[in-house]
């Protein structure tokens, strides 16, 4: 048995404007770039993010946002004007003690996205002992070096950071200690040789606190 269903065209169109009205603001099919510049930022500062859609929006599009640390925040939401493409909003961080990374999320119904934004602490990390140099590496006995100590960041000031100078051998004569002037990143000091009879392997080593740095050094006759 055969059913024949007939629908007037008033029924047709009436069917059609409601399949085609699901154009809700936070559709999730419009979907969208969570972008944020820069991505890393001095505690206290702070950033620019924007919301790009792959398309125009038809109706106002709301986006909820959210900060994974409370280093940062954000807008509760956003609105992306209809007729355009993005919108632009501020994050603003707070001072913390340490490096601290905090993630910035962006939803509009089932579309979602994350971009990462790492907060600086603007407490100064102490110096360490980067480098020891000798400008040879190899030298006649009873001529002289040149030494380098060089930090990863100025020493202190007032004060300046002392360091710890040896010699694995008494074929070269060191100063027991080099202070790196406040301020300053490096400081040089001059590493005297005794005449020898034999080539004479040695090294020398510098250390501050638990840092150690060391570099050879051939002594010949």
């Amino acid at each position: 048995m055969r059913v024949r269903i007939r629908l007037s065209i008033g029924c047709l169109l009436a069917m059609m404007l409601l399949a085609g009205c699901d154009d809700s603001p936070t559709s999730p099919s419009a979907a969208f770039d969570l972008t944020l510049a820069p991505n890393t930022v001095a505690a206290g500062g702070t950033i620019q993010g924007t919301v790009t859609l792959h398309s125009r929006a038809a109706h106002d599009y709301y986006v909820q946002l959210s900060s994974s640390d409370g280093v940062a925040s954000v807008p509760a939401s956003i609105v992306i004007p209809a007729g355009t493409a993005s919108t632009v909003f501020t994050v603003s961080t707070r001072l913390v003690a340490a490096d601290t990374v905090a993630k910035i999320t962006a939803v509009a119904g089932n579309a979602r996205q994350d971009a990462s934004l790492q907060v600086l602490s603007p407490v100064a990390k102490p110096p360490t002992l980067d480098a020891l140099e000798l400008d040879t590496t190899v030298v006649r006995g009873g001529q002289s070096v040149q030494g380098t100590v060089r930090l990863t960041a100025a020493a202190p000031v007032p004060g300046g950071l002392t360091v710890s100078i040896r010699t694995s051998n008494a074929a070269a004569i060191v100063p027991a200690t080099v202070t790196v002037s406040g301020g300053t990143v490096t400081s040089t000091f001059t590493l005297s040789t005794r005449p020898v009879t034999l080539d004479t392997q040695l090294e020398i080593t510098a250390t501050y606190i638990d840092q150690i740095r060391t570099v050879p050094l051939r002594v010949t006759p």
